[in-house]
């Protein structure tokens, strides 16, 4: 018995360990932030807001934030409009060619995504129509690389929905569409809410792909910060980088809010209720 708390001891202590190391680089990136040397010198020399007054009242990182705001908005919906038939088909449907689909949806996960952004620059580039670094090429772009994470999402959820539902509804005269929207899309709500705030982060955050797309009007704050970093090594991306990390967590905390019961326990693979 005594062994047996102290194992329990021990793996507890690991896990903070472990924690502790993952989270080390954030907290040195937040503390950099407010660092008064303007060479990053470690440990800091001093404490100042004037990085964090550099970064708002830099016009490139505010025209950057709202392209990444309109783009990481744009390209979400656009994601969960496409992925949410997909989803359906490959949760509801034996067809012929699904493992090819699967295999071309995923295609993304696995192709390194510098690969994915210069193969997309040679095609927006060919095929001409302003694609090329206008925001729809940019909502495109990203709306490829999150589909698979979407489609999982949805169709994971998808699964666990009894399809006897939709029969009923369509015994008692609903269409195929109406029995979708009253017996399955209700269900839908916390993973259309988690699937929708990936998609937006993975957007607002991706950059190794953007950076083959973008002309210099429509750069998005990941650029802008790429670009900012190539001339200077100030502790002017620690503050930027730290209210993101706000940012993020901000939207984070939505989620608790947004998805009833256990949606989230559920989607995270126990697939039973608790």
């Amino acid at each position: 018995m005594q062994d047996s708390a102290l194992k329990l001891w021990a793996l507890r202590l690991l896990l903070v360990a472990v924690v502790l190391f993952m989270m080390a680089p954030i907290g040195i990136v937040i503390v950099n932030s407010f660092n008064a040397s303007a060479f990053n010198a470690w440990p800091p020399t001093g404490f100042t807001l004037d990085w964090y007054a550099k970064v708002l009242s830099d016009p490139n990182f505010r025209a950057g934030a709202v392209n990444s705001l309109i783009v990481g908005v744009a390209s979400t919906v656009l994601v969960l409009l496409l992925g949410m038939p997909i989803a359906y088909a490959l949760a509801r449907f034996r067809m012929r060619g699904a493992g090819l689909l699967r295999a071309t949806l995923f295609a993304p996960l696995v192709v390194p995504r510098v690969a994915i952004g210069f193969a997309l620059f040679v095609l927006f580039v060919v095929v001409g129509g302003g694609l090329y670094g206008s925001y729809l090429g940019i909502t495109l772009a990203h709306a490829i690389l999150m589909l698979p994470f979407v489609v999982t999402i949805l169709a994971s959820t998808i699964g666990e929905i009894d399809p006897l539902l939709e029969e009923a509804a369509r015994d008692l005269g609903a269409t195929p569409l109406q029995a979708f929207r009253r017996a399955v899309l209700p269900q839908l709500g916390g993973a259309l809410v988690v699937s929708g705030i990936f998609a937006f982060i993975t957007s607002f955050d991706e950059v190794e792909t953007t950076i083959f797309i973008v002309k210099p009007a429509v750069n998005t704050l990941p650029v802008e910060m790429y670009h900012y970093m190539e001339q200077y090594q100030d502790p002017t991306l620690a503050a930027l980088s730290t209210l993101l990390i706000l940012f993020t967590l901000l939207i984070a905390l939505v989620v608790p809010f947004a998805v009833r019961g256990n949606v989230l326990l559920k989607m995270m693979g126990s697939g039973r209720q608790v």
